[in-house]
């Protein structure tokens, strides 16, 4: 009789659904180092560039922090939006859709802060 191999046990072994939940969590963190990088902060953006090799760091500590990280991203996206919006409409400009493409790059940043606690990410964290 064939045994069957379940992937999605263990610290050691990771799923596929469990890998292609990361990619929001870095995708977010690369979106924050693409705003660093724009205001010539080299540092910053190298540190944001790099910070997903963290999570290759499989403790829990890593992954409640890069959740402290994001969420703190989303707040930034929040001032970063305000200050853009009162330029905006300083200026008479249109402020419609920049409110629209900021409110979804927030969402974007909450949503991969919340995955940091989905059950298959946790799962391949100690």
């Amino acid at each position: 009789m064939a045994s069957s191999i379940n992937i999605d046990k263990g610290p050691q072994n990771y799923s596929v659904v469990g890998l292609l939940l990361h990619i929001p969590i870095v995708l977010s963190l690369w979106l924050l180092a693409a705003h660093s990088l724009r205001f010539g902060h080299i540092i910053a953006f190298v540190l944001l560039l790099l910070s997903p090799l963290l999570l290759l760091v499989r403790q829990r500590v890593v992954l409640r922090a890069c959740q402290v990280f994001l969420f703190s991203g989303a707040l930034f996206w929040v001032y970063t939006t305000y200050g853009m919006l009162v330029t905006r409409l300083a200026m008479g400009d249109d402020w419609l859709r920049l409110l629209l493409i900021m409110s979804g790059v927030i969402f974007f940043t909450l949503i991969a802060s919340c995955l940091c606690m989905h059950a298959k990410v946790e799962r391949a964290y100690r």
